[in-house]
C-alpha cells in the first residue's frame, strides 16, 4: 500500500466496517462496490461484531520483509457473531494453543511500518477472548 491508500482506508482498518447488500443481504469485509452473489451495487455500510470464533487457521512462516518482526504468525478464517466470515491475523496467542472454535475478539495492533520515516500502519487483528 502507499501512504495515500493507508490514509484513505484507515477508518475501515481501525474498525470492522463492511457492507451489506440491500438486495440479498450478503455482507462483505473489506468493503466492496458490488455484491458477488447478486451483482447489485446497492450496498450499505455496516459495523461488524467485534467477536467471533476461529473456523480454520494456518501458521505463516515465510514472510515479506515488512512483516518479519511478526515471524511466524497465524491467520484465521473467523466467523463473527453475526455469521459473517472474514480473514484476520491472530495476535497475543501461543501458536501451539490455537484451535478451531477458539473465541476471539478484534483489537487494534501494529500491522507494519515502511519508508525512511518508519511510517507505522495500524489495523485490526484478533486475540483470544480472556476467560473471566
Amino acid at each position: 500500500m502507499t501512504e495515500i491508500s493507508d490514509w484513505r482506508y484507515r477508518i475501515e482498518r481501525y474498525r470492522l466496517i463492511g457492507v451489506r447488500c440491500r438486495r440479498c443481504g450478503s455482507v462483505y469485509y473489506p468493503k466492496r462496490s458490488k455484491c458477488i452473489k447478486c451483482g447489485s451495487s446497492d450496498l450499505e455500510e455496516v459495523e461488524l461484531p467485534k467477536r467471533g470464533r476461529v473456523v480454520e487457521y494456518t501458521i505463516v512462516r515465510l514472510l515479506p520483509d515488512r512483516y518479519n518482526r511478526f515471524h511466524p504468525y497465524a491467520v484465521a478464517l473467523i466467523e463473527l457473531d453475526d455469521g459473517t466470515r472474514i480473514y484476520g491475523q491472530l495476535t497475543d496467542v501461543d501458536l501451539d494453543k490455537i484451535h478451531e472454535g477458539m473465541e476471539v475478539e478484534a483489537t487494534l495492533r501494529k500491522l507494519y511500518e515502511y519508508g525512511e520515516s518508519g511510517q507505522i500502519v495500524y489495523g485490526i487483528k484478533f486475540r483470544p477472548v480472556l476467560s473471566r
